[in-house]
């Protein structure tokens, strides 16, 4: 069968991403990075793999355009299938597009958006679509019609792969990117990155000279244009308002040695929604960490503030009895809001005292965007992090930036303005 290894086919990054597909860690494998990243050569080794392996595994390989498909993906799939030593195996169709597993029958097919008749009409002989994959995925128009792709291709089977690859857009408002972020939340999901300096690091030869010489030269020429392009970094458009955002994780050890925490709640109902979070303030070095968030729709202050008691009743060394900290919680001083403030404090004990917001929206986000970092966990605060990595400044009709910063969609960054407002004022 097989003469060749494919572990010597990837780059030593895409290795225990490998073996969790061959293991079926997980269902969705969501690739993404820059120019020469190789992912698509290692999800078209997986492809082969996989319908090798399984009998009753057929494929089906999607791009927005159907006449994009012939150069690129099916390309790709006839090199995974020759590096792999099994050329003799399979055989390949141009009318209409497919590779043929000779042994089984299996069969990848190669189909575009652009012709959903097609999509909807791919029957298979034997076994069923196990393995899709979206192709320059940030093409497609939403993740609507990603939905519509699989829910037409996803019958039949007890075990699917899904893969996507994309270089993500410019903007951290492009659906591709918020998109990334919500998956990285999801346990049936493998959100991996790599770009041409994995490649570089080990296999060189791969891309050529030429190739790492562009990209050299780009780094040294325009950063921004080369950490977009050939890292897959979302560099923004140039309208982002925080421009200071560092995603890491935040340990229980590290919270353990905050000495500044400050608490901030946005009161809603619903829509919008009600949010609680909590951060370390740490002037020395003008850094702010947010490390925990809450939210909730349709509460009453009762259950919110039941909320807010837990969140902060805590331990402060592991093995010793949770008590509750009797910390300040900086609200929104909205007339709504002075009725569930009282119930917090009459009813629950809660320190919550209004942040002064008084036409200090514009002057609280500058010092937000003034700080050297914000740091924030995207696992602990995924909503908080999406809204500080999603918030840009408006355009006018020329599509030229204003200073204006649009409102919605800012619950967690007004928690947030809440509970340093004290803090913003004496800075």
């Amino acid at each position: 069968m097989a003469t060749t290894s494919a572990a010597d086919l990837c780059i030593e990054r895409f290795h225990p991403v490998l073996g969790d597909v061959m293991m079926h860690g997980h269902t969705h494998y969501w690739l993404h990075g820059g120019r020469g990243s190789t992912k698509s050569s290692f999800i078209s080794l997986c492809l082969v793999l996989l319908t090798v392996a399984n009998p009753d595994v057929n494929v089906v390989v999607v791009r927005r355009f159907g006449n994009t498909l012939r150069d690129s993906v099916y390309t790709q799939v006839l090199w995974a299938i020759d590096a792999l030593g099994l050329s003799e195996y399979f055989r390949a169709k141009i009318s209409p597009l497919e590779i043929v597993y000779l042994p089984t029958g299996q069969r990848i097919v190669f189909r575009g958006c652009d012709d959903p008749l097609k999509l909807k009409s791919t029957k298979f002989a034997k076994g069923y679509c196990a393995c899709i994959w979206f192709e320059e995925l940030d093409q497609h128009g939403s993740i609507e019609d990603v939905r519509s792709v699989l829910n037409s291709l996803r019958r039949g089977g007890s075990r699917f792969w899904v893969f996507y690859s994309f270089n993500p857009p410019k903007t951290a408002m492009s659906w591709v990117n918020k998109e990334t972020l919500a998956r990285k939340q999801r346990e049936d999901t493998l959100v991996w990155k790599t770009s041409y300096l994995d490649v570089v690091a080990s296999h060189p030869e791969w891309l050529g000279g030429p190739f790492i010489e562009e990209a050299e030269y780009l780094r040294e020429a325009n950063e921004t244009a080369w950490r977009w392009e050939f890292l897959g970094d979302v560099v923004g458009t140039g309208g982002n308002v925080f421009s200071n955002i560092v995603e890491r994780e935040v340990s229980d050890e590290e919270i353990r040695t905050f000495e500044r925490v400050r608490n901030g709640l946005d009161w809603g109902w619903w829509p919008d929604p009600w949010r609680f979070v909590r951060c370390e303030w740490q002037p020395g070095s003008r850094r702010l960490i947010i490390f925990e968030e809450h939210t909730a729709n349709k509460m009453t202050p009762e259950e919110t503030g039941r909320i807010v008691l837990d969140s902060l009743t805590y331990t402060d060394e592991p093995g010793e009895e949770a008590y509750y900290h009797d910390q300040v919680v900086w609200v929104d001083d909205t007339p709504d809001g002075k009725v569930q403030t009282s119930v917090y404090r009459r009813d629950l004990g809660i320190r919550a005292r209004p942040a002064r917001k008084g036409r200090m929206r514009k002057l609280s986000y500058e010092w937000l965007a003034g700080l050297r970092e914000i740091v924030i966990d995207p696992v602990r605060c995924p909503l908080t992090f999406e809204e500080f990595a999603m918030k840009e400044y408006e355009r006018d009709r020329d599509g030229s930036w204003l200073d204006i910063i649009p409102d919605g969609d800012d619950h967690s960054i007004d928690a947030v303005r809440y509970a340093v407002m004290d803090d913003v004022l004496r800075g």
